[in-house]
């Protein structure tokens, strides 16, 4: 991350394009040193989120705006666990309900799972109807249970006060919800500011276990949420399932977030006076940290936030989640068109005219294709421009869109490193133990940006040195929100050996 790094040196031929010579000549050039973080802004960054971790935990409220708001999870897998048990998962973009099966050996099988995507109009609409088009989504899946459950359901199943009532039959279910909680109790939780454009009516401040009770009372469905997790923690819980010792969870995908187990005594909002060394989970909500004193926002980052829904608020996630990556990409296009006529020979394609139109899952595409002449025969068609001249794309506007993709995607990487860094230092395992660094990470731009987790691990290679970063053991903790929804809700279980 040396100030003479080329940050997206890794991309299959991001350098030969570029004439090193000719600054003066390419504007190019002139945007990827905007994005470059060298050394020492990355460890700026670095110290910044720790010491707004150090404020977050030294807070005694979990309301508005809040930062490492405990888990109330204590315990953790051994990866012995067996049993059956519901999830849900909601993130920015899915809704996802598993019926999830632990095989114990860190084995784990997700039985069925419904799969729904939220709309725009859901985002802004009605709490009520939310809710309870999520508990459809519940009652379909218990409809699709093989007989083989639903008898399982009758004779064995695990209740709330860990009792069996006949009369009342109710499937425990783990929720697992990507947004800031004020959470009092592993079951107990108010709603904050949820964020990733959602906006939904009179939500702030609810209960969030009370708002699916009453949908499943509506709709008529016997199930009861034992537990509620953030979706990083679930993603913690479900990698330490299969890889025990793991100390950091951490999502990149439509948005970001963080976990990691701190002493319960440094956690002021738990609201106990102990000095009580045993550990919790904590969600750091990592998405709204950053502020201009460290985090090196381009001009295209902050025009981004300036028409943004919430401007203002989630520096750190703009920057480097999936739901922003490609309007940065646009950002720049548009820029590059406009006033260089760098791009597309002055024309603006339809395809970049609107604001949020040009996709992450598009960079991913574009930056995947092997071959300039491939992309052109893919995407050529697809950037036309309607303008007066017809103009048609040719193989060097595909080169150079690849650049800024690989750009801004790049810079993402180091920004996810940057995180992860952070949580690592909080718990010094550098200098306690020569034990792996197990970091679980969950989210489509993690796991399908062609690179990215490479691009991590070099940008934690160059800041961490060879024989620290030996020990890091990056990987992909799939099925974050519903394994780790189903074991939470297991292990918070009257009786952990319940199950139906």
């Amino acid at each position: 991350m040396g100030d003479d790094d080329n940050h997206y040196s890794n991309h299959h031929d991001s350098s030969k394009q570029i004439d090193n010579n000719n600054k003066d000549v390419d504007p190019l050039l002139t945007i990827r040193d905007e994005f470059n973080i060298d050394t020492e802004k990355f460890k700026a960054i670095v110290n910044g989120f720790n010491e707004e971790c150090e404020h977050g935990l030294n807070a005694t409220s979990a309301s508005g705006l809040a930062t490492m708001i405990p888990s109330y999870v204590t315990r953790m897998p051994t990866g012995q666990e067996k049993g059956t048990f519901l999830a849900l998962d909601l993130g920015g973009s899915n809704l996802r309900v598993s019926a999830v099966d632990l095989l114990g050996d860190g084995q784990v099988h997700v039985v069925t799972e419904i799969r729904r995507t939220v709309s725009d109009e859901q985002r802004i609409g009605s709490t009520t109807d939310f809710f309870d088009w999520m508990a459809d989504s519940v009652k379909e899946l218990l409809d699709n249970l093989s007989p083989h459950y639903h008898h399982q359901q009758q004779e064995d199943i695990v209740l709330v006060n860990g009792k069996h009532n006949q009369k009342q039959q109710s499937v425990a279910m783990g929720v697992c919800w990507s947004f800031p909680l004020d959470q009092t109790g592993i079951c107990d939780g108010k709603i904050l500011r949820m964020g990733k454009g959602f906006t939904l009516d009179n939500i702030d401040g609810q209960d969030l276990a009370n708002l699916f009770h009453d949908a499943f009372q509506r709709k008529d469905i016997n199930v009861t949420v034992t537990a509620l997790l953030n979706d990083t923690v679930g993603t913690l819980v479900a990698h330490a399932y299969s890889n025990p010792g793991a100390c950091v969870g951490f999502i990149h995908g439509t948005g970001v977030n963080a976990a990691y187990p701190e002493k319960q005594s440094r956690i002021v909002k738990k609201g106990d006076d102990s000095e009580n060394d045993n550990i919790m989970l904590v969600n750091t909500e990592i998405d709204i940290f950053g502020n201009p004193d460290y985090l090196p926002l381009t001009r295209f980052d902050k025009a981004l936030d300036a028409h943004h829904s919430q401007p203002g608020f989630q520096a750190y996630e703009k920057m480097m989640a999936g739901g922003y990556l490609g309007e940065l990409v646009r950002l720049i296009a548009i820029e590059l068109i406009t006033d260089d006529q760098y791009l597309f020979n002055g024309n603006i394609p339809e395809r970049l005219k609107k604001p949020w139109s040009f996709t992450t899952a598009t960079m991913s595409n574009l930056e995947k294709v092997e071959t300039d002449e491939e992309k052109l025969a893919i995407f050529g068609e697809w950037l036309e421009t309607d303008c007066i001249n017809d103009y048609v794309p040719t193989i060097e506007d595909m080169i150079r869109l690849s650049h800024i993709c690989c750009i801004v995607s790049s810079r993402a990487a180091v920004l996810v490193a940057a995180g992860i860094a952070a949580m690592i230092e909080r718990q010094n395992v550098i200098i306690t133990s020569d034990d792996p660094i197990i970091i679980g990470v969950n989210g489509s731009t993690f796991e399908k940006y062609p690179n990215m987790q490479q691009r991590v691990n070099e940008a934690l290679r160059r800041y961490f040195g060879d024989i620290i970063f030996q020990r890091i053991r990056l990987g992909v903790a799939r099925d974050g929100g519903s394994i780790g929804g189903a074991l939470v809700a297991m292990l918070y279980s009257q009786s952990a050996n319940d199950k139906w």
